[in-house]
């Protein structure tokens, strides 16, 4: 075999080779990107369900005050911790996130952040029994599922 004919060969499986990883990359990205979307719609499905349950129980006087505020902190402070994950990934990236993908990540913290509020409303209403709390409550568990209802695409 002479020189010639193995660079040729050489350079042609170095193509192959990286064009290869180039499109395993991109297939990994999408599953990764349809995964994140999965994950995060059941995150901020299960989280609303999840204050709304704990507001019948209260309600229902199955979870005192003591206990509801408990809950609600936890939930206040798991929602803070992604907002501030997420708040890092708001950048379109030439080498990852479109600029479709920072929309939804905008999208996702503002739901986020809608249910941080209305469970502190909900922990606050717990302590309080105020109309002002309860109204907080009411109108940012409104505001969430509009937007939950947006993300997901529904009706």
């Amino acid at each position: 075999m002479d020189l010639t004919n193995f660079l040729m060969k050489l350079i042609v499986l170095f193509f192959l080779t990286f064009s290869g990883f180039s499109i395993t990359r991109a297939q990994c990205d999408a599953d990764v990107r349809e995964a994140f979307g999965g994950v995060s719609s059941i995150t901020i499905y299960n989280t609303y369900i999840t204050i709304g349950a704990i507001a019948d129980a209260h309600v229902n006087e199955v979870y005192d005050a003591t206990r509801v505020k408990e809950l609600m902190g936890e939930q206040t402070s798991m929602l803070q911790s992604v907002i501030d994950m997420l708040s890092k990934c708001k950048v379109v990236k030439t080498d990852g996130l479109t600029a479709d993908d920072v929309v939804y990540i905008k999208d996702l913290i503002a739901c986020l952040e809608s249910l941080k509020a209305e469970a502190q409303g909900l922990s606050d209403y717990a302590g309080s029994k105020s109309e002002d709390a309860q109204a907080r409550y009411n109108s940012n568990r409104d505001k969430a599922w509009g937007q939950i209802k947006a993300i997901l695409g529904l009706e």
